[in-house]
């Protein structure tokens, strides 16, 4: 299946975050992080897939910091 296709299944109101925060006065991302928070389930799904979509998601944007190998000997 082409990703155009499964976007189309997934997104059912493609612009529907920018119009919203374009309303309100704040930038997509801002708007993507009041929308996923929201008690509302449809809207607060439709922000968790907006920051999925930008990269902004927690749960799969977080970098380990790089530890240093700590030998044994001196």
């Amino acid at each position: 299946m082409a990703i155009d296709k499964w976007l189309g299944t997934v997104v059912k109101r493609p612009g529907a975050v920018k119009s919203a925060a374009k309303k309100h006065g704040r930038s997509t991302l801002a708007e993507a992080k009041v929308e996923s928070h929201s008690p509302s389930k449809k809207i607060s799904s439709r922000g968790r897939l907006a920051l999925r979509f930008m990269g902004k998601a927690k749960h799969g944007n977080i970098k380990k910091a790089k530890r240093k190998r700590v030998s044994g000997k001196a």
